[in-house]
């Protein structure tokens, strides 16, 4: 590229014949232009550096050029050199620019293809209740035979999958979990044939697809209903497990950057980095962390579908449960992919070159397959395109990551003449990771979250939110290192003249290396709080569960004050609300106190309070579970004082 050029301060600047005054600005734009689209123009270039030096405007053409040449990637141009006119030397960027500039094509066609897919398709990406025997409310003459439910799609049963109380709370059931006709997608339990007239409760618990457990319970009656009927116990599982396996899918993701990325990093950037021994070192441990964080994750499962403590991560009983599912196959598979990461790392020296180059490829994508198979894209619609999705995904923030640690912590310590050639190869490689991981990102929101409400709304769209800001602001550290590898490649040219005066010294015009290590830093730490998010996000439910789980909105007139309440409803019997109390001028206002409830009328639950928590001036948000799925409706009473207080209701189907 014709990069920024120097001048002497002084002198008459010549050469040959050439007088740079006699230069037109439309000359030495032409010739600028042609020289970055490599063309011949018949023009003395020191006389278009010369005019360059004199007039601002020209300078300003030239630099809005270098930042085009940045943002198409044209080939690398040098400076002219003096009295040389022509096209300038251009510098092939080798195999991963080609790679980059080829795979970009098919990137961009993959995601419009799944755009389509996304329009065309219904959002499901969670298992759901499509029927059961009894049906929900039914009136039965007789005790049924057994109890058989229905999901949308194949699920995981539990050793207490499906239980059923009697009107006293006593089980009733046989504890004999089964298909019904070998249907993967159901679940059933026997009864007992002699149960007296009442109301029964059903509760069950099954894991979906996606590897999350799904709950809920409905009524149904024989003979006459009873006064009261049972409540089924909360199996909500334990805080403890679900935060240790949260940490133990942050091990897995970061071993994976360090261990195969930082695999990857070695044989396609920087080769001569095997025989360092603290790139060794970076990579052996990332293998350590995989390992240990998928042998978490494989513990771990059981209790968390469970809904059991730490203390059940040992159980046999529930380690084989999950070793005969899709997620412990998944994990066992990993753990195969881990061995053969080992032996490649012990016997890299023995092994064919070709086959080492091909290894980091191919264990990135059958360990980024298993982390697909372990998470949302093995449930709901168009699954293979999404599991190859989420696997190019977790490839590419390998790549980027586990290049940017074995950059900070090992290339950037050592002199600028060992760092050009592993950062600049790098670059290449990170900037095709990006732009696969903004392809794959995009696709799997509007994938999980189909709409704005969903986004603003529920945990899912919240954790989604601060997922995509934190990797803002890794964009933004790794455009400050992009800078740098442009610089660096394209520093400032002296120009030679001849002048009246001696020129001045030349100056380097490359970066300080100080700058470079700055950014990978803090693209580096950033990008380990994308991993915290990205552990939370899988290990949320996803945000899509069921059509039905539309956005209730109403604007309450409580007393002297308007409330205006958003509830919005998951689809796994939760609702999030928004409650904006304004008077009635419509500017925000403090109550003494916001309450609100939840009570179904037709079965007669309630009133369940909902704990609002205030975040603002008349604005209070909270969460709230419901034992079943019903048309609820949501009291909402504003008290102005200790004896005034006033109550309005709002319908909240929730299913």
């Amino acid at each position: 590229m014709l990069g920024p050029v120097r001048f002497p301060s002084t002198g008459n600047f010549r050469a040959g014949s050439a007088d740079w005054s006699f230069v037109r600005c439309s000359q030495a734009r032409e010739a600028l232009s042609a020289w970055y689209d490599g063309e011949s123009v018949d023009v003395d270039a020191s006389a278009v550096a010369g005019h360059l030096h004199a007039c601002a405007r020209c300078t300003t053409f030239q630099g809005v050029l270098g930042t085009l040449a940045e943002l198409t990637q044209s080939a690398d141009m040098t400076t002219p050199p003096l009295g040389a006119p022509g096209r300038p030397t251009g510098r092939r960027r080798g195999a991963l620019r080609l790679i980059t500039r080829s795979t970009l094509p098919v990137v961009t066609g993959a995601f419009l293809v799944g755009l389509l897919l996304l329009v065309a398709s219904p959002a499901s990406a969670h298992a759901m209740l499509e029927g059961s025997d009894p049906a929900a409310d039914a009136v039965l003459t007789a005790p049924p035979a057994s109890v058989d439910l229905t999901f949308n799609e194949a699920i995981t049963l539990l050793p207490d999958s499906v239980r059923v109380f009697g009107p006293d709370g006593t089980r009733v059931d046989d504890g004999t979990i089964a298909r019904t006709h070998d249907d993967p997608a159901t679940a059933g339990v026997g009864v007992r044939p002699d149960l007296p007239d009442g109301t029964y409760l059903v509760a069950y618990r099954v894991v979906s697809a996606d590897s999350h457990p799904i709950e809920g319970a409905y009524t149904f009656v024989i003979g006459h209903p009873s006064r009261a009927h049972a409540a089924a116990p909360p199996v909500d599982g334990s805080r403890s497990v679900d935060v240790a396996l949260g940490f133990a899918r942050w091990l897995t993701y970061a071993g994976s950057a360090l261990g195969l990325g930082g695999f990857a990093f070695l044989v396609w950037c920087w080769p001569s980095g095997w025989s360092v021994r603290r790139a060794r070192l970076l990579v052996g441990g990332g293998v350590g962390v995989l390992t240990v964080g998928t042998l978490l994750a494989l513990l771990l499962k059981g209790p968390y579908d469970a809904g059991a403590g730490l203390g059940s991560a040992t159980e046999g009983r529930l380690l084989r449960e999950v070793l005969g599912t899709t997620y412990g196959r998944a994990l066992d598979a990993r753990l195969l992919l881990i061995a053969l990461l080992v032996l490649v790392l012990t016997y890299r020296d023995q092994l064919p070159g070709r086959w080492v180059t091909a290894a980091p490829a191919v264990l990135l994508a059958g360990t980024g397959v298993t982390f697909a198979l372990c998470g949302h894209a093995a449930a709901g619609g168009h699954r293979p395109l999404a599991i190859v999705s989420d696997t190019v995904h977790v490839g590419a923030m390998s790549l980027w990551l586990g290049g940017l640690t074995l950059l900070l912590w090992v290339v950037l310590r050592r002199g600028r003449e060992d760092v050009t050639a592993p950062v600049t190869t790098f670059s290449t490689l990170a900037t095709g990771a990006v732009t696969v991981l903004i392809a794959t990102g995009t696709y799997q929101t509007l994938r999980e979250v189909r709409s704005w409400d969903v986004l603003f709304h529920t945990h899912y769209g919240h954790v989604l939110l601060v997922k995509l800001g934190v990797v803002a602001l890794a964009l933004c550290a790794a455009a400050g290192s992009r800078a740098w590898v442009w610089q660096s490649l394209h520093p400032v040219v002296p120009v030679l003249a001849v002048t009246e005066a001696p020129p001045e010294p030349v100056v380097e015009g490359r970066p300080h290396l100080r700058r470079l290590r700055t950014t990978v830093g803090l693209e580096s730490a950033v990008l380990l709080g994308v991993l915290v998010v990205s552990a939370m996000l899988v290990t949320s439910d996803p945000a899509v569960s069921t059509p039905s789980a539309h956005r209730v909105r109403a604007n309450l007139i409580v007393g002297p004050d308007r409330v205006r309440v958003v509830a919005v409803p998951d689809g796994l019997r939760r609702v999030d609300l928004t409650l904006d109390v304004t008077d009635s001028s419509g500017h925000p206002t403090e109550p003494r106190e916001v309450d609100a409830s939840l009570t179904l009328p037709a079965s007669k639950i309630g009133p369940l309070p909902i704990t609002l928590t205030a975040v603002g001036q008349g604005h209070r948000t909270g969460r709230v579970s419901v034992p079943i799925a019903g048309a609820w409706q949501l009291a909402v009473t504003v008290r102005t004082s200790a004896i005034d207080e006033a109550t309005a209701y709002v319908d909240v189907p929730i299913g």
